[in-house]
Parts: C-alpha cells; structure tokens; sequence
C-alpha cells in the first residue's frame, strides 16, 4: 500500500508525431492522507483536450462555463474521485497535466459535526448516495442566494451545504441545521417538519431554549437585538464551554419581537432568562 513516504513515478517513451514533434509523458502514484493519487503528465496538446473531452462523455461532473477554450483547466469530480487538470510551462515547453484523486470515504457517527468531512456535493452522493442529496438555492436574503446541496431535504434530518467554489460545488464553507430552511425546494414544504434531530458534540440541539443554552455554555453571552443587522444571532465569540465562532447560533422567539429588550442592540442571555423571554435555538451553523 502507498503511504505518504512512497511514491511511484514512471517514464513514458518518447513518441515523435506525424508532424516529428517529440511528445513525453510521465506518471506519478502516491498517497496524501486518506487520498489515492495518479498523477499523468503529457506535453501533447491533443491528449490533454481528449482527455478531458472523455471525462465528460463518462458523466464526471464539472463547473462548464460558456466559450471555454479547449485548453483551459477544469476540475471533474464523480463522488469520491476528482481529477485536477492543469497546464504549465516547463523549461519553456508547455506540460499539460491531469490528476486523479480517489478519497476514502469518510467515518460518521451520530453527530452533525461530522458531516464537515464532506467538502463536495459529490462526495455526499458518494456516502449518502443520490436519493438522499440534491442540489438547491439557498436562500439568505431576497437578493443573495448561494448555491448549495441539501442532506435528507424535507425531513427532520435536513441540513444544507454551502460551498465556497459555487460552479464545482466543493469547498465547504458551512453547513446550516433547522427544522425551516429556506432553500428553491425546501420552502413549500418547511411548515410541516418538526424539530431538526441531529446531535452536536458540545451538546446543542435545535429547539434548546435559551435558559438551557446558557446552563450549557457555563458562562454568559450576548445575542444580537431584532433590529441589528445579525438579528437574533449570538455573537461569535468564545465566552465558555461553548465555541460560537466555529458554533453558530440564531435565536427565535416563541412570543415574537414585541419585547422592549430585545429592541436593544446587544442583549445578555441571563438578562433574557431572567425577564423569562420565550427563546430558543432556531438555526445552527457549522463551519470547518
């Protein structure tokens, strides 16, 4: 078995073309981490357009966009393979390259956190498989909306993911866990699902009222007002046994934004508790 302490290269013989211009190719085998690694490198032009002109024709998923010149890199992914691919110019000959990645699936327990191993939607079709993740638009405001995929959409297992690379959906940038999520096929459905029931490690749950959310933390924090611009939202600081930097929380009420206290910009969780506000934790959001 590779490790990342072994590697494998290989030496293609050079081939002169009809035309007697010299081609070579090289191929690396190595692994990263969890990753299996082929690395195949050509100083053809042809190959590399007809190479990449194959992954299409076997279904590989890729960010197309319109007037892409043939020679400009893509990335192709297909549940737990990617394959990079690249151009350079190497002692002033250009070397096109293509690398394979095959990724071990990841380990997940009963916690939402990890699902922060899975950094593609095509790595989630690969665990999760197609019938459990679908593509959607998420939206945050009636102007911004985020491409993302949804985990167990429309249920009480629910949770979206957000991707920093919106054309190959790849890159986490978080995930967000609710019983409401207002994505393009998630909003006709929302007024019938219950309490979301993922577990997180720190002991959060969707549904917690503030009262319990302040006895967890251990500590005092701050939330947000209504009318600030992170409405609801606990500050992102890490003020006890709870991280809400890496731990986002919003809050909602159960007795709606009447209250004079929550008219103030920042409002203490204990000051909240002990005016017996009705608070509870409304969305969670994970970030890697």
């Amino acid at each position: 078995m590779l490790n990342d302490a072994m590697a494998l290269t290989f030496l293609g013989k050079n081939q002169f073309t009809e035309d007697s211009i010299l081609h070579s190719r090289t191929i690396n085998l190595y692994k990263q981490n969890n990753t299996y690694c082929f690395a195949f490198h050509t100083t053809s032009q042809q190959e590399f357009i007809q190479g990449k002109e194959h992954l299409k024709k076997l279904n590989f998923f890729y960010g197309d966009s319109v007037n892409v010149n043939p020679e400009t890199p893509l990335l192709f992914q297909q549940k737990n393979i990617i394959v990079e691919t690249s151009s350079a110019i190497e002692e002033g000959s250009p070397v096109y390259s293509f690398l394979l990645k095959k990724r071990e699936l990841p380990v997940v327990t009963r916690f939402a956190d990890d699902l922060l191993k899975f950094d593609s939607h095509e790595l989630l079709l690969s665990f999760f498989g197609e019938e459990n993740v679908k593509r959607d638009i998420y939206y945050f405001s009636e102007k911004e909306i985020k491409k993302c995929s949804v985990l167990f959409g429309n249920s009480t297992r629910q949770v979206v993911f957000v991707w920093e690379d919106q054309d190959n959906l790849c890159k986490l940038s978080y995930i967000l866990i609710s019983g409401i999520m207002p994505t393009e096929n998630g909003l006709p459905f929302n007024d019938n699902i219950g309490r979301n029931k993922w577990a997180f490690k720190c002991g959060i749950y969707s549904g917690m009222s503030i009262r319990e959310l302040l006895e967890l933390n251990e500590r005092d924090f701050n939330f947000y007002g209504v009318d600030s611009e992170f409405s609801m939202m606990v500050e992102p600081k890490n003020t006890g046994r709870i991280n809400f930097q890496s731990v986002g929380i919003m809050l909602s009420s159960l007795d709606g934004t009447g209250s004079l206290l929550l008219k103030k910009q920042t409002i203490s969780a204990e000051e909240a508790v002990d005016n017996r506000l009705a608070l509870h934790v409304s969305y969670i959001m994970l970030t890697p």
